[in-house]
């Protein structure tokens, strides 16, 4: 219900002064939801405020708490003051709400600086840390949220820079260039093709951040681990179809049965066949990848292994690390991505062991979980 003309507005007034606080606690409701549904700053929304202010000083803690309540999804700035007050109220519980309310108010102002669109479900997020674990543990998470948005952050920029670096001075080459009668056409394509690549590699980057950070619904159903292994394992092959690759066996049952998202499991697993691939480049007669599968105690592994190029141990630190790649064209985004989805995603654990000139495995295992049956 929106306060959509002065009669609805003088109606809540009324309910909002009731003799019965029964009745007030359920105005207050009502004001929220109403006040919530105009834009700040509207005038038939000022008189409902200001009662609600008013009634932070109410005689019964219900009535109080209820503002407090009230004012965490409420941005006028009037609030302020009240909620410093019950901040100090003697009841506990309106106290809490109080704390709470101020936190969230806090956060809001906070999300609104990343998109509005973020702001419900950072605080729905913040809300259930706060009541399994107070306060504390709410600003705990909320600065290491904070912490690594920064790292993020940043080390996103440095990657753009450097390719948006060497775009400009492509840029600058080009510019002269067109104004000179003499310069050949092929001088001018080589360019042009220069910054084409370069503009590639960026998109490629923000794409691959975009696949990073996304939330998509998580649907976990039981499958054949390895039909989902397969899927995968023929997305990776598409992937580059002009690259000379080994062959790929899959030693797994046909009646090993997960219980996972698939279309995720198969990013994951496509990342870490792609990478154990791009091992391979300077193969002649390269030997077989292995992916193999085993359940275990109710734990199923899963372990692919090539015997490419290797890695060295700096290498295998950098491997899950955002942004880091070693790769002419790679975003530092497959691997990391990979983890996510089996660590963050379906409760498990994604481990690299590799030698230099030898191969590499990469081992993923998950653990007994209450939505999964393995991974």
């Amino acid at each position: 219900m929106a306060i959509n003309d002065p009669a609805e507005g003088q109606n809540l007034l009324q309910a909002l002064s009731a003799n019965d606080w029964a009745l007030t606690l359920e105005a207050v409701a009502a004001a929220e939801r109403a006040i919530r549904e105009t834009i700040v700053g509207d005038a038939q929304a000022d008189p409902i405020v200001q009662k609600l202010v008013m009634l932070a000083s109410h005689p019964k803690w219900e009535v109080r708490r209820a503002i407090a309540n009230a004012a965490a999804h409420l941005p006028h700035t009037e609030f302020e003051a009240p909620l410093a007050k019950l901040a100090l109220d003697d009841n506990s519980r309106v106290r809490l709400a109080a704390e709470q309310a101020a936190l969230r108010r806090r956060d809001s102002r906070h999300a609104s600086s990343l998109g509005k669109q973020h702001e419900d479900r950072i605080n729905s997020i913040l809300d259930d840390i706060a009541a399994r674990f107070g306060t504390k543990g709410r600003d705990a998470v909320r600065r290491a949220a904070d912490e690594i948005a920064n790292i993020f952050a940043r080390e996103l920029y440095h990657e753009v820079i450097k390719l948006l670096s060497p775009l400009a001075v492509s840029a600058e080459n080009l510019r002269p260039q067109l104004l000179d009668a003499n310069v050949p056409a092929e001088a001018l394509v080589n360019e042009a093709a220069r910054m084409g690549r370069r503009i590639t590699q960026l998109r490629n980057i923000l794409d691959a951040m975009r696949a990073y950070t996304a939330q998509p619904p998580l649907n976990y159903e039981p499958e054949v681990l390895r039909d989902v292994i397969q899927e995968a394992v023929t997305v990776a092959i598409e992937s580059d179809s002009n690259r000379a690759r080994p062959a790929i066996d899959i030693e797994v049952s046909t009646t090993l049965i997960v219980c996972v998202a698939r279309g995720r499991l198969v990013q994951a697993l496509t990342n870490v066949l792609v990478n154990a691939i791009e091992a391979y480049a300077d193969a002649d007669s390269p030997k077989p990848i292995k992916v193999k599968a085993c359940l275990h105690q109710g734990i199923v592994g899963i372990t692919v292994e090539d015997s490419g190029c290797g890695m060295s141990e700096e290498a295998q630190r950098d491997a899950l690390t955002l942004f880091a790649t070693s790769k002419p064209n790679g975003t530092g985004f497959g691997l990391p991505l990979a983890v996510k989805i089996v660590e963050s995603e379906h409760g498990g654990r994604l481990t690299i062991e590799s030698v230099k000139g030898r191969g590499t495995l990469v081992r993923m295992i998950g653990p007994p979980n209450p939505r999964m049956d393995a991974l």
